[in-house]
């Protein structure tokens, strides 16, 4: 009986996540993302387990993304195999910015981190594209990318322009996230900003407000992209900005008329306010919404978010599912709103953190 499985392991703030596919006795397993040092450190002995996965994704340089890679190249004996890495590096941006300007691209080696450490491993990088590009500005875009054991992806996010958006500030957004060469061991984010936590959650109100979108540089240049094994889909949104994954499920033919059938959305940036638009949503049919986040640093996910989602859909029922509970998702737990706006709660089991589920 093939399985289809989605796992939100603990990462703090931000994402590590894994796709499972195939049957039981031979599973093949999709990485995305390592979340912050520690995350990547309690997940090494499953990752040495597994042993092998079809693709390892960094989705982009924030550090609650991409973080946990850096102890992981710094291994003496990397505990894992890739068959396939995707990742845009500097270089990648120059050469999107090159394309976009019809000109011969140029190779631009930019010291850091990651980028050394892949190149270290000998890891098949972003092989999948004769650009080297992981862009939905390259060719083999166009189509789903298949990968052992019939799993298709088709990417939605970046483009060339999001990728080339980022050029002026990747230094900065390197020393933000500790990725440069000569930066010291990351320290860990133990702060909280922004939580808003509300004592009684009018959902009416909290969609009616207005959608601002997400404009900051290095969101915008992850990797997004639908998971589709065994006619089902799940789509992994990182932290993308949602006029982007508007457009591209418009270009594959996607209306509020003809939306896309999902298992699964695995909800952009935690569940910002800034992220998942009332557009979006209506190009997708989904009743499965997915969150990876602690609520640190930045009290995710917003209640905008959650309060859209269950008003673009109040009659058929639906299934919130955190890898945490905290107080950002432990206020949703409440059977008076759960009953009015027809939706469950799915949280890790008792004592636990992280979540896996069937899609």
């Amino acid at each position: 009986m093939p399985v289809f499985r989605l796992a939100m392991h603990p990462a703090s703030e931000g994402d590590a996540l894994m796709l499972s596919w195939g049957e039981e006795d031979a599973l093949h397993r999709a990485l995305i993302d390592l979340g912050r040092t520690k995350n990547y450190r309690a997940l090494k002995p499953l990752l040495q387990t597994i042993g092998t996965f079809e693709l390892f994704a960094i989705s982009h340089i924030d550090a609650d993304h991409i973080e946990g890679a850096v102890p992981l190249f710094a291994e003496p004996a990397l505990p894992f195999t890739a068959r396939n890495v995707w990742f845009n590096a500097y270089s990648q941006l120059v050469d999107a910015r090159e394309r976009l300007r019809d000109a011969e691209t140029l190779g631009v080696d930019q010291a850091e981190k990651v980028t050394a450490g892949i190149k270290a491993s000998g890891w098949p990088w972003n092989s999948q594209f004769a650009s080297r590009i992981v862009s939905t500005g390259s060719p083999e875009a166009a189509a789903p990318l298949t990968f052992a054991g019939g799993l298709k992806l088709t990417l939605l996010s970046p483009t060339d322009q999001e990728l080339t958006r980022l050029l002026p500030t990747w230094e900065r957004a390197l020393a933000e996230a500790h990725l440069r060469k000569e930066d010291k061991e990351p320290v860990e984010l133990a702060e909280t900003e922004g939580r808003e936590i509300l004592g009684s959650l009018n959902v009416e109100a909290l969609a009616a407000r207005q959608f601002s979108g997400d404009g900051t540089r290095p969101n915008g240049s992850s990797i997004a992209f639908i998971a589709e094994f065994d006619q089902k889909r799940v789509l992994m949104a990182a932290d993308s900005h949602a006029d982007v994954i508007e457009a591209a499920l418009e270009r594959l033919g996607h209306s509020a008329e003809n939306p896309l059938r999902l298992d699964c959305l695995k909800v952009s940036h935690h569940g910002s306010k800034a992220n998942t638009s009332p557009a979006v949503l209506s190009l997708i049919d989904c009743t499965r919404f997915a969150f990876s986040t602690d609520g640190s640093h930045h009290g995710h996910p917003d209640a905008e978010t959650i309060a859209r989602i269950l008003k673009h859909d109040p009659g058929r029922r639906k299934t919130l599912i955190f890898n945490f509970r905290q107080p950002s998702t432990e206020q949703w737990d409440d059977e008076n709103l759960r009953t009015r706006w027809h939706y469950d709660c799915l949280f890790p089991e008792a004592g636990k953190e992280g979540i896996e589920f069937e899609l």
